[in-house]
């Protein structure tokens, strides 16, 4: 039995299966053996009846088919099986109706497509071209964290007046209107009214009276959670109720004091605030560094997914989607109208969700990483953190619910393999106010450049191999070997 393979696109290949005239023989002997342990031939003892008796008292048709059955029984589904071929799906089963050259004795020679895992081309990822951001904290970034800790703590104080001042807080009830009217929502909010703010209503505050209404149009974003309000252009009445004096503390050290006890003055909860900044920044300095890594492997990475694997996930995702959406209390219109809204959004997340599972398999193959029960154990804590999970509920569900427990080993593989391309890449640090637009042009700058090196290596290997396939096959030793083997 042998197996030749031709790769097709969409990670499908062309499977040629040839089982030779002693494979056949063995079918067809074993197919006798079961019907002479299972029937009767008159004249003859259980199981000693002759092959050519067998074949007068069996029709022709019933036998070919059990040999068929135990054909695909122990050759043809096995010998897929145990190939190199990572199949994606069971491999279709041929028929006996239209394999017409099936007989005992005689070759076989059965093709089918399968579809296959895919195999990425990964980029140089272990010279990985970063930037980060540089954590740097200004003075300016201290005092408006210093100012906003004292807004804060501000008094809220009854004032004799109707008129609204600057900074005050102004209590007012809402009403939304659709295009046409419509009343769509009524609620209450309290804005603090400030002439720079960055809220519509709280801008227009300022020199208005208790009673006086504001308003505002407004166009509401698509992606919305309300249906009604998504995409539409809405108006905001905004009535005032009433309204308060916020009277701020005074910066000194009888501030910090309030703030932290611990603190001994104003300049210490300064130096506090800039740790806090320094620290927060180092931490996302952290993540777009990771995040930079792993999206630059992944657009550099070359990888022809399966499209029946993707609409396969896509289908699951949109099902669990539309369930989750009945169980909130939508209909089934409602629900498909909105599934099917987001099916492009789906797919695409899919296709990238596939494309980082083989890339970080791949690179974990490569690097020889193994994920071990202790590693699972030890990362639950930073799990549960990261998700905002109980860590014993982690704990708990790891232990009842493989799914989890996967889930758990994808993490801790993760993590391992972004490490791996960060702790190789050649990183430069910018300016922290310059990072978002050179991260921007750094991407499109280097995806190009690492595919070629990708491809680069790749020629080069080939290259070689081929090189030595020559070299080995003119030196002497290797020659007689070649020759010994072929006489064996």
């Amino acid at each position: 039995m042998k197996l030749d393979t031709e790769a097709l696109p969409g990670s499908k290949v062309k499977v040629v299966f040839t089982a030779e005239a002693d494979d056949m023989t063995k079918v067809f002997d074993k197919t006798y053996d079961r019907i002479r342990q299972e029937g009767r031939m008159p004249g003859f003892r259980p199981g000693k009846a002759p092959n050519t008796i067998i074949k007068r008292h069996y029709s022709e048709e019933l036998i070919r088919e059990m040999a068929w059955s135990a054909f695909l029984e122990d050759i043809y589904l096995p010998g897929l099986q145990n190939s190199d071929l990572r199949l994606v799906f069971h491999p279709e089963i041929p028929q006996l109706d239209d394999t017409a050259d099936f007989a005992e004795g005689q070759p076989l020679q059965i093709e089918t497509i399968v579809t296959v895992h895919p195999q990425p081309e990964l980029p140089a990822y272990k010279s990985l071209p970063l930037i980060k951001a540089r954590p740097e904290v200004t003075d300016e970034e201290v005092e408006e964290q210093l100012e906003q800790l004292r807004e804060s703590y501000a008094d809220e104080l009854e004032v004799d007046r109707d008129a609204v001042a600057e900074s005050d807080l102004v209590r007012v009830s809402m009403k939304v209107l659709a295009p046409d009217g419509e009343v769509i929502e009524e609620t209450t909010s309290e804005f603090i009214a400030a002439r720079e703010s960055d809220q519509p209503v709280a801008r227009q505050l300022t020199g208005h009276v208790i009673g006086q209404v504001v308003t505002d149009e407004t166009t509401i974003s698509e992606d919305f959670d309300d249906e009604r309000l998504a995409g539409q252009k809405v108006t905001i009445e905004a009535t005032i109720e009433s309204l308060k004096e916020r009277k701020l503390p005074e910066l000194d050290d009888d501030f910090a004091q309030d703030v932290d006890e611990q603190l001994e003055s104003l300049e210490a909860l300064r130096a506090r605030i800039r740790e806090q900044l320094e620290a927060t920044k180092r931490r996302a300095a952290e993540r777009g560094l990771r995040n930079m890594a792993v999206t630059l492997v992944m657009q550099a990475t070359a990888i022809d997914l399966p499209q029946e694997l993707v609409g396969n996930v896509t289908a699951s995702q949109v099902d669990s989607h539309m369930r989750y959406l009945r169980g909130r209390g939508l209909s089934a219109a409602d629900s498909i109208e909105a599934v099917h809204s987001e099916q492009d959004t789906v797919q695409s997340q899919v296709v990238d969700g596939l494309k980082l599972h083989y890339i970080f398999d791949a690179i974990a193959e490569n690097e020889d990483i193994q994920i071990t029960d202790d590693d699972v154990e030890a990362a639950i804590p930073q799990y549960a953190e990261e998700n905002s999970l109980d860590e014993q509920m982690v704990r708990d569900a790891a232990e009842a619910h493989e799914e989890t427990e996967n889930q758990l080993r994808n993490f801790v593989l993760h993590n391992r393999v972004v490490q791996i391309l960060v702790e190789n890449a050649e990183i430069e640090e910018v300016p922290w106010e310059a990072y978002s637009l050179r991260a921007r042009r750094h991407m499109e700058e280097y995806v190009e450049e690492l595919r070629g090196t990708s491809r680069a290596a790749e020629a080069l290997e080939n290259s070689d191999t081929a090189a030595s396939g020559q070299a080995s096959a003119t030196e002497p030793g290797d020659a007689a070997a070649d020759t010994e083997a072929e006489e064996d």
